[in-house]
Parts: structure tokens; C-alpha cells; sequence
């Protein structure tokens, strides 16, 4: 078998199990996709709708089932002690609005939050429907029932796509939002990442933007 060659934090070489093309939060909050960057990079993926959101399972198999349409309504968020929460679905935007929202702002402030929720439901829409090999992580324990229901609609976006769905690590705390460091590190540690050679030259390529406009910068 060929080995795989180290670069950065992900691997080129032959697919073994362990490694996979892509990396998807499934939520239920921020911390899932804060541990898929601490593990693999920032570079694994643009902006999913779950990383950044609250997002019960519940709430996550509806998006699935109304194809992540009808999911963020004006309608239907409300503002509770300065947030904005999905009254019909108990999704949370903590980070979609800006800090203090009232009824009054949450209309001005809606359509450039409606916008970017969008894109990012297009962006994990994508993932979903991709035959790249997807490993899909939980940040926080989902019942069983909801875990099958999620595994049968993940199953149904592509048939014959290899796929695995990681639960959250046991022992995992809320002392802080993202949890205990040292038990995801080790919880993630059997998986790698292996993205196709495009995502790896767009990576050299945003890299090397980054270090010509330091230089620039520091020139100036």
C-alpha cells in the first residue's frame, strides 16, 4: 500500500479507512466546527449553516427534510434577552446578528443574515450532495432515534458515498464552550484528511496571497 504523505495537517496519498475527502459539522453549536479546525485546519471547509449556529437534531433533520429551504423565516425568530432564536424550529443565531438585537432591529438587520444563512445552507447543501468520502461530526450527544433518522437522510442525499458519522467524545464538559481540548484531540485523532489536489491548490493559493500581502505590507 502506498503511504501517505503528511502535508500540514491533512494527507495526500492512497484513501485508507480513517481518511476522508471532506469534513461536515452537524452542529448542535460552534464548538464542532472550532475542534474540526483546531484537528484539520481552517482550510477543510467554507462556512457550513451548522457551524455557527445552534442547532438542535431535531431542528437538523428538518433542514435535511425541507432541503434547507423555509428553514430561517422572519416570521418565525423572535428575540429572547438579545438573541435571536427560530421560534418554530429552536434554532439560535447568536452570530448572525449583531449583540443587543431587539423586535424593533430584527427586521433592519434580516436580510444580510437571511443572505449569508442562505450560502451557507448552499455550502453544506454541497457537502451533503458530494461523493467525496465525508466524515460527519456531532459536537454533543443526539438520542439514538434522531442519529438514525440523520444517518438514513445522509444515506438518501448520496447513495453509495463513504461516510461516517462521529458521535461527540464521552467525558466531554461545558465548563467552557469548546469544551475539553485534550479529550477532542484524542477523539479525533484516528481521522485524517485527504481533500482532492484542487482544494489543495486553492489552499497554496490563499496562502501564498496571505504571504505576498504581508510582505506588501510590511514594504509599505
Amino acid at each position: 500500500m502506498a503511504m501517505a504523505a503528511p502535508y500540514g495537517k491533512f494527507v495526500i496519498g492512497q484513501m485508507v479507512n480513517g481518511q476522508f475527502q471532506q469534513v461536515v459539522s452537524l452542529g448542535p453549536d460552534c464548538r464542532t466546527k472550532f475542534h474540526i479546525e483546531n484537528r484539520f485546519g481552517q482550510y477543510v471547509a467554507r462556512g457550513g449553516v451548522f457551524d455557527w449556529q445552534g442547532t438542535p437534531s431535531l431542528a437538523l433533520i428538518e433542514y435535511f427534510k425541507r432541503d434547507f429551504t423555509g428553514v430561517f423565516e422572519l416570521p418565525d425568530l423572535v428575540v429572547v434577552d438579545g438573541f435571536v432564536r427560530n421560534a418554530l424550529l429552536g434554532t439560535s443565531h447568536k452570530h448572525a446578528f449583531p449583540p443587543g438585537m431587539t423586535e424593533e432591529l430584527l427586521a433592519v438587520h434580516y436580510p444580510v443574515a437571511k443572505q449569508r444563512h442562505d450560502f451557507s445552507c448552499k455550502v453544506t447543501q454541497k457537502a451533503l450532495q458530494s461523493g467525496r468520502s465525508t466524515l460527519f461530526l456531532l459536537g454533543k450527544s443526539v438520542p439514538s432515534e434522531h442519529l438514525k433518522e440523520i444517518e438514513a437522510l445522509i444515506r438518501r442525499a448520496h447513495k453509495g458515498r463513504r461516510f461516517e458519522i462521529v458521535p461527540a467524545p464521552d467525558g466531554d464538559h461545558d465548563d467552557v464552550w469548546s469544551g475539553d481540548h485534550a479529550i477532542w484531540a484524542t477523539h479525533l485523532s484516528r481521522f485524517e484528511f485527504q481533500p482532492p489536489l484542487r482544494v489543495v491548490a486553492r489552499v497554496q493559493f490563499r496562502n501564498l496571497r496571505r504571504a505576498l500581502r504581508s510582505v506588501t505590507q510590511q514594504l509599505g
